[in-house]
């Protein structure tokens, strides 16, 4: 699948790995490779369908899809964005303030503070419905690797 760079909702997942205590934002193939690590690392223990991610960037949110709704938990739950049920938006601040620059940022960050009051039965199915608030709310601001 192609990636999109108006797909950054999670490019930031990887950053524990890929990026210093640094203030530098990340560059465009660092980011490109944060989204293959994540996406290596949470297709095969989610068992998600890639046709199923591929529906999701285009808005096609499939709720009853288990599968899905674990992968973005993987994603969400490896930047730290969700843990415990719990949306954790000083994370995720910490971690938008370091991979991206401030303009692209606060886009972003507006989507996600935007949906921070969504909530879910588990983790898989408060990523997801996490998810589909920041699609609907911003589809620009939505990347998933």
């Amino acid at each position: 699948m192609v990636l999109k760079m108006k797909q950054i909702l999670v490019v930031f997942v990887a950053s524990q790995v890929l990026i210093s205590t640094t203030e530098a934002v990340m560059t465009q193939a660092q980011m490109k490779q944060a989204m293959k690590t994540v996406r290596n690392m949470c297709i095969p223990k989610s068992g998600v369908d890639k046709e199923a991610l591929a529906k999701m960037v285009e808005g096609e949110f499939d709720e009853s899809d288990q599968k899905l709704k674990c992968y973005l938990g993987c994603v969400l739950g490896m930047m730290q964005a969700v843990k415990n049920n719990k949306i954790n938006l000083t994370m995720v601040k910490n971690q938008i303030s370091k991979m991206l620059a401030p303009e692209q940022g606060q886009r972003i960050l507006a989507a996600f503070e935007g949906c921070a009051t969504v909530t879910g039965d588990d983790n898989c199915d408060l990523a997801f419905k996490f998810a589909k608030c920041i699609y609907d709310t911003d589809k620009e601001a939505f990347i998933v690797p």
